[in-house]
């Protein structure tokens, strides 16, 4: 039962050519598939220990029912031998390195067993604490099973057409700008772009959504989605390893290797309970000057019910979040989720969708306009150029004309200027003079590249429209601007419903932390609720407003999505990652993260981190109680040693079923 720490890094490189524990996974399928004689077989390789005790003591059992007891007590002898010396080297060790453990208890029981020859109490001891490690793996093996089930299922071969024919290749082969073809129920291997045909997807598996999307040509895909109904040919935009997919498997590989902190939350209470067991048990041998007495006060302390609650309760944990889109990293992660009482936000892509869309399309008055252009054969027109560019603004607006169902122009002599605009002429379309049309749409850097007037009503607009946080395109026709289309950063539907839903779980304060201006902080906090709204911020500066409020004895929680936010998800209690928008350098730093683009996951998480502790909690409280009253009663003689152990073990069961109860936990509808 060894604490692990060490983080495992996963090179990305990796993640599409060896699957997280495959030969682990395929050895588990085929025992489930086997003979009843091979399943007992591999557990008894796999649980040597309490196998051997169990064997050992039917053994024994048997030696005493034909009145050969010395054959017996060597038998159980032997089964302190075989499990005692591991438990006392390990408890040792960790002594030895200055980790005082709740194990100290079992393994003067176990030393005490031998020297009072209770062979048949220490046997047992040995049983229980062998038979609860064994408990403990095959818990967190079936507990991990959706993160297993989540990496086994990587696609390894996509199609490709060659000479006409469709052939099969590894996926790690796609590159940026492959054209790759999808067939009807299989995974999705790499993010693309749909070029051809349409379909619907099933995207439960990565976001968590549970109703399937209509996807069309134009339309975004992401790898790990599971396409229905029909066939796609898809434009990859990322290599294998860099998709979302691929990221997912990565950090399933990161939560797999971070194993739940066994003794963390029990080792806060082991010095106290060790000590009063300590006191218990001289007390009892020295009112009754019987060593036996002291012996069985150790016995039923043995504290299993302390290190079996912590870890069957996390992992079970764990699975739940897995199961609704958040991925948890490990065990001290979710234990943590249980303790914030502070929640604090970065804005642009966490509170807000990250990605702009188009609000208005802002004409000249109609006392300056020449040509009565409307604002839909704008959004035409501006698409129809837009539509060649890669941009995310250019996204926007083809995005924009989608969603209005504006039919497009197939465009000519196309030319762009990174980062400032696009130009092209649009073949179909006239001016009211019957001239073809050339439409620029950029900033106003771009006009001015163009020698193309910028009017005075639309360079006011724009300079009161940049004050609020929105992002401003010219759209010029034949050479004169004929308007601007106005583009914003959408706050998400769902985040007045959060805020308040975090404080019903016990979060004190919100804090929003933003490298935006003071006015459009201001107004995404009040829409919110947010208690307090920090604008203009660097990344240093959230760090530095995170470790005041932690100075101050607070545990953060911090959600952000962008790599500007990575340090300050390092520094927090604990760092949320929202995935959606690629799972880069803030989902490395965080220590859980958000697969659905739905941030009411964060009140999800918030509500099982303390459930989860709520059940671990119980169970530690409900086994040092019952313990602590068998300890009493085993001090006064009332308890031998071997009735003890046996007691203990039924307090284990009940430990266990208690710690089995986060299964249970029922995710609120809607979140």
């Amino acid at each position: 039962m060894t604490n692990h720490k060490e983080r495992t890094q996963v090179a990305a490189s990796d993640i599409t050519q060896k699957p997280i524990e495959p030969l682990e996974t395929q050895r588990e399928i085929k025992g489930e598939q086997a003979p009843w004689y091979q399943r007992g077989w591999s557990l008894l390789k796999r649980y040597p220990i309490p196998a051997g005790a169990i064997f050992l003591l039917l053994v024994s059992l048997v030696f005493w029912l034909a009145r050969r007891g010395d054959l017996a007590n060597w038998t159980l002898l032997g089964i302190i031998i075989w499990g005692g010396i591991p438990l006392l080297w390990e408890t040792i060790s960790r002594l030895w390195h200055r980790e005082f453990s709740i194990d100290v208890i079992a393994a003067i029981a176990i030393v005490g067993s031998l020297w009072l020859q209770e062979y048949l109490a220490g046997a047992i001891i040995v049983l229980m604490l062998s038979g609860g490690e064994a408990l403990e793996a095959f818990a967190l093996r079936r507990a991990r099973s959706s993160l297993s089930a989540l990496a086994e299922r990587a696609p390894r071969t996509t199609h490709v057409w060659q000479d006409k024919q469709l052939i099969d290749v590894p996926v790690e082969t796609i590159e940026p700008d492959m054209t790759i073809v999808i067939k009807p129920g299989e995974l999705v291997p790499v993010d693309g772009i749909i070029v051809k045909g349409a379909s619907n997807v099933s995207q439960a598996d990565i976001t968590g959504e549970p109703l399937p999307v209509r996807k069309q040509v134009g339309m975004g895909l992401l790898s790990g989605s599971v396409n229905l109904d029909g066939i796609l040919e898809v434009r990859a935009s990322k290599p294998s390893a860099e998709s979302k997919y691929a990221q997912i498997v990565k950090l399933v590989a990161e939560a797999q290797e971070h194993k739940a902190p066994i003794h963390r939350l029990a080792d806060r209470y082991s010095i106290v309970f060790t000590l009063l067991t300590l006191v218990l048990a001289s007390a009892a041998w020295l009112t009754s000057g019987n060593q036996v007495y002291a012996l069985a006060v150790l016995v039923v302390a043995t504290p299993c019910p302390l290190i079996l609650a912590t870890p069957i309760a996390i992992m079970s944990g764990i699975n739940i979040a897995a199961r609704n889109g958040i991925i948890v990293k490990s065990g001290a992660a979710i234990e943590q989720l249980g303790e914030v009482n502070v929640a604090v936000f970065d804005k642009t892509g966490t509170l807000t969708l990250g990605m702009p869309e188009v609000s208005t399309v802002l004409l000249l008055p109609e006392d300056q306009r020449e040509t009565p252009y409307t604002e839909r054969e704008i959004l035409a027109y501006a698409a129809s150029v837009e539509q060649l560019s890669t941009h995310i603004l250019a996204s926007a607006i083809v995005s924009a004309s989608q969603q209005q169902q504006i039919p497009l122009y197939t465009s000519s002599n196309f030319e762009e200027t990174f980062g400032k605009g696009v130009c092209a002429t649009i073949a179909g379309a006239s001016s009211p003079i019957g001239e073809p049309l050339t439409v620029a749409v950029g900033n106003r850097t771009y006009m001015r590249m163009l020698d193309i007037p910028l009017p005075t009503y639309f360079m006011e607009e724009r300079e009161r429209r940049r004050a609020l946080g929105q992002i401003c395109s010219f759209v010029a026709i034949n050479g004169r601007i004929q308007a601007l289309i106005v583009m914003e950063d959408v706050p998400r539907p769902e985040i007045q419903q959060l805020c308040p839903a975090l404080k019903r779980e016990g979060i004190a304060q919100t804090v929003l932390l933003t490298g935006d201006s003071e006015a459009v902080a201001q107004q995404v906090g009040q829409l919110a609720r947010i208690d307090c709204v920090v604008a203009q911020c660097l990344p240093e500066d959230k760090v530095r407003v995170v470790r005041d409020l932690e100075d101050k004895g607070h545990k953060a929680l911090m959600v952000g999505d962008g790599i500007n936010d990575a340090p300050v998800l390092a520094t927090a209690t604990v760092g949320m990652a929202m995935g959606t928008q690629g799972l880069t350098a803030a989902a490395s730093a965080a220590d859980t993260v958000l697969l659905s683009n739905n941030i009411m996951r964060v009140d999800t998480a918030v509500f099982l981190g303390r459930r989860v502790m709520r059940i671990a909690l119980q169970g530690i409280w409900i086994g040092m109680g019952l313990s602590g009253l068998a300890m009493v009663f085993a001090a006064l003689g009332y308890i031998p040693p071997a009735a003890g152990a046996i007691l203990q073990e039924g307090i284990d069961v009940l430990v266990i079923f208690n710690a089995l109860r986060v299964n249970a936990i029922h995710v609120r509808k809607g979140v």
